[in-house]
């Protein structure tokens, strides 16, 4: 029974569609049927596009949304209209049976065969397959447990016999009750567990007769006890073997009980890894909102594929998590809704939390004496949460078209599709179509879960694009400021190169000043006198000769090798100590580097050297002069020995000595130290100079 509606025979935008469309007899067929409905309705709309023929448009397509998502579930079976005849693949279709209404007060078991109920042989009605009982939403109260005992007796004595055993396929028996089958008055099968989740949305399977060539029953009797207040909802009856109703029972199976169970268990495992992602990251709330939703749909969705047989809990609170959990889902929506558009509404998120929470209390099994039973009145509980529903997502749904992101407008977009499957599923509920169709909401909950996954992934994508982008940035801005520094050194370097340049500058004129220009100054007067002999100031000119020659010489880059200062020296005074009749012993030993040494301190050591070998060769009458280098604590001494007449060290630097006091100087400006040890057999003079320099060390000095 179709509740008197032909959908075929409709009319839309004035103009009525043929009504001698035949049947539906596959899938293909209805879901072709309507989709023409649907173009005829959109080009009146086209032709007419007044507000009348919009609003008709859309009236249409609302109804048709959910059958036309899910083809099969109206059309995995022919129509009740057609008569019950053999079909094809020896499947049997029942669309007409008898029907006997017993009132009684409380469940019964039910006997092991029908004559054991007492039926009268008068009072069954001819009834047409699928047919359904209204349900009240608010239920009357009365002493005791009012119920109603439906008996459905089918007439299969017309049925050709079969080779393979006959099966009874059953796609929807609905209601807050059990039921139990017999062929031939016997009791083939009864449900089991709970009578409130009693597996309504399992279709049910069965053997007539145990073996194939055996009889099967002439009669099947179906007994469902029911609460008189609940209603109830019975399908068409399948008849025939094996291999034509296995595919429709597998099919039916897979929409009503295992798609929406592993959409919704592949939603919270993507939510448990979003709660893990969120103790990590906890300025994310998205990822703790997902997580919340998944757990809110799987609590919501449970009553679809679990059973009576397997609750861990009574049916009050079974059916109070239902209940609650569905008024949490859409508040944890509308967060997360509120978290993508950026706009939030903070009256309507307190009183939706507050109304929520008042709710789940009041609700709580055994809380309240006015709910005795929470089962009976979840109709009325989802069409009062429906508006809500509506108010929240029209309103995220306004302030998503408003805003710049587009996941907000595409999570509005499937509010709009999950209410109108939520209302299809409460006119379900409530028997109101036929009890065919397949419940729509857990496939909302399956978009819902591609949708969020969605916009994880855009998220997680493009925090990765954010930091590429963030890195690009930094990047540019990097090589910018290392191209200012770049400037800046240029300039310091040129900077430095012209100080450095000046302080040489300044030390070679003040060096050539004080010492080869006090000579030549000194030979000059002399020579103006007649106080010098020619010998003499060849002397004295070569002498400045070698002042010039190794200052020259000390402008050359050593790279810190002391060893290689003292041969510059040695090639510069070689000659003129073996003119002077002296032996030259060079026993220079490897020493460490000095990172110290620059031309400004070489200066100073050959300054010293120069004036050390002056002395020997001016005062000593020595025959042999040895220069040598050691290593002595954190530094390196350079010594020169002479085998000529001693002197007093002591007098000699109390009279002021200008050359032992120009070597004490020069030394002190490089951070070393000079000291002399004479005696009969000679004098040793020793120059230590540090491995590292002291801070406070001055490299230039003015020599006196």
């Amino acid at each position: 029974m179709q509740l008197g509606i032909n959908p075929y025979a409709a009319p839309v935008c004035g103009r009525a569609l043929p009504p001698d469309v035949p049947a539906a007899r596959g899938k293909f067929v209805y879901l072709f049927h309507l989709m023409e409905k649907l173009r005829r309705a959109h080009n009146c709309v086209l032709m007419k596009p007044s507000r009348v023929a919009l609003g008709r448009w859309i009236a249409t397509l609302w109804l048709a949304l959910p059958l036309a998502v899910l083809p099969g579930a109206g059309a995995a079976e022919p129509s009740a209209a057609d008569a019950a005849a053999p079909q094809s693949h020896g499947a049997v279709h029942i669309t007409r049976a008898e029907l006997l209404s017993v009132p009684g007060m409380g469940y019964s078991a039910p006997p092991r065969r029908s004559e054991d109920a007492g039926l009268p042989s008068d009072g069954w009605q001819a009834v047409s397959l699928p047919r359904t009982a209204g349900r009240e939403l608010v239920p009357t109260s009365a002493g005791g447990v009012r119920t109603v005992t439906d008996w459905y007796r089918i007439d299969l004595s017309g049925s050709a016999p079969s080779a393979q055993p006959r099966l009874l396929y059953l796609p929807r028996w609905k209601t807050l009750g059990r039921i139990a089958v017999y062929g031939d008055g016997v009791l083939l099968y009864q449900s089991q567990g709970s009578a409130v989740h009693n597996g309504y949305n399992h279709p049910l399977l069965l053997p007539l007769n145990a073996a194939a060539h055996t009889p099967s029953p002439s009669t099947v009797l179906i007994r469902v006890d029911r609460l008189r207040s609940s209603g109830s909802g019975f399908s068409t009856v399948w008849v025939g073997d094996q291999d034509s109703l296995r595919w429709r029972y597998q099919g039916r199976q897979l929409l009503q009980v295992l798609l929406p169970f592993m959409g919704s268990a592949a939603f919270l495992a993507v939510g448990v890894f979003a709660f893990a992602v969120w103790l990590v990251k906890r300025r994310e709330s998205l990822y703790l909102l997902f997580f919340a939703i998944s757990a809110a749909a799987f609590l919501r969705t449970l009553h679809y594929f679990v059973t009576g047989d397997h609750l861990l809990m009574s049916d009050e609170w079974f059916e109070w998590i239902t209940v609650a959990s569905l008024l949490w889902l859409i508040i944890f929506i509308h967060l997360f809704l509120q978290r993508l558009h950026q706009q939030p509404s903070p009256w309507l998120t307190r009183s939706s939390v507050g109304l929520a929470l008042a709710s789940s209390i009041a609700t709580l099994p055994h809380a309240s004496a006015a709910v005795p039973s929470l089962y009976l009145f979840t109709p009325l509980l989802n069409l009062a949460v429906l508006p809500i529903a509506m108010l929240i997502f029209a309103v995220n749904l306004r302030k998503a078209l408003r805003s710049k992101f587009p996941e907000g407008r595409l999570v509005a977009g499937w509010a709009v599709l999950a209410l109108a499957f939520t209302s299809y599923d409460g006119l379900l509920q409530n028997n109101l179509v036929s009890p065919e169709s397949v419940y729509t909401s857990p496939y909302a909950i399956i978009s819902l879960f591609f949708i969020f996954s969605y916009i994880m992934f855009q998220r997680y994508t493009g925090a990765f694009a954010e930091v590429a982008r963030l890195n690009k940035g930094l990047a540019e801005r990097l090589r910018a400021r290392e191209a200012e520094l770049e400037q800046s050194y240029q300039r310091l370097r040129v900077i430095e190169n012209e100080q450095m340049l000046g302080a040489e500058r300044r030390r070679l004129m003040q060096d050539m000043h004080d010492g080869l220009g006090s000579s030549l100054i000194s030979a000059i007067r002399s020579v103006e006198q007649g106080a010098m002999t020619d010998t003499e100031i060849s002397g004295v000119l070569k002498g400045c000769m070698d002042d010039l020659k190794l200052a020259i010489d000390s402008m050359e880059s050593v790279d810190a090798d002391l060893l290689l200062l003292l041969a510059t020296l040695r090639f510069r005074l070689a000659p003129r100590i073996e003119s002077a009749g002296l032996a030259l012993r060079w026993d220079v030993q490897s020493v460490p580097a000095l990172p110290w040494l620059d031309p400004g301190s070489a200066l100073h050591i050959l300054r010293i050297m120069q004036e050390c070998v002056a002395n020997v060769l001016r005062h000593t009458r020595a025959t042999i002069i040895r220069f040598s280098t050691a290593t002595e604590g954190q530094g390196v001494c350079v010594m020169i020995e002479d085998n000529g007449a001693g002197f007093a060290v002591e007098e000699a630097l109390r009279q002021s000595g200008r050359g032992l006091r120009n070597q004490q100087r020069r030394a002190l400006a490089i951070g070393g130290t000079v000291r002399w040890e004479s005696g009969s057999d000679g004098t040793r003079f020793t120059l230590w100079l540090p491995l590292h320099h002291g801070s406070g060390i001055e490299k230039s000095m003015s020599p006196a």
